[in-house]
């Protein structure tokens, strides 16, 4: 299926990183212990899930406290409203896209689920892709 294949080249390009593991999980329930991670990446999955909030909420489970969420979708580069070619494309093999997103309904995505200390950058192409980036709070002791 889709997500072998990309897993299988995943694996190819990182043959040559020792601190590299690539495994499939469930974003929803990740087989992790919590603080696991210094960086967790989740690309251009957001916006298929049903429920991203959930999913969000595992990646910063298992992120180290310090580390970084990192989160690169594409977005359409004009409004949300107006499916992409691309979107009816993968559409077509199966994606089934949740919801879409221009860069500022992506920034305003994650002011709404709380992650105020976002940083977001686009890298622009035929399709944009934005990258929202979030360190994961230390915890203060007092």
């Amino acid at each position: 299926d889709f997500a072998t294949g990309m897993l299988k080249q995943a694996k190819k390009n990182c043959s040559h990183l020792e601190n590299v593991r690539i495994c499939r999980a469930n974003i929803m329930e990740l087989s992790y212990q919590s603080n696991s991670f210094n960086k967790v990446v989740a690309g251009n999955v957001i916006h298929l899930l049903d429920d991203p909030v959930k999913a969000l909420k595992e990646l910063e489970r298992v992120c180290k406290p310090g580390g970084k969420m990192i989160i690169p979708t594409y977005v359409n580069k004009q409004n949300a409203e107006n499916p992409s070619w691309l979107v009816r494309v993968l559409g077509k093999a199966g994606a089934g896209f949740k919801q879409q997103f221009d860069y500022k309904s992506y920034q305003r995505f994650f002011e709404n689920c709380g992650y105020k200390n976002a940083q977001f950058s686009i890298v622009e192409g035929k399709i944009p892709c934005a990258i929202a980036v979030i360190t994961k709070q230390k915890i203060s002791h007092h």
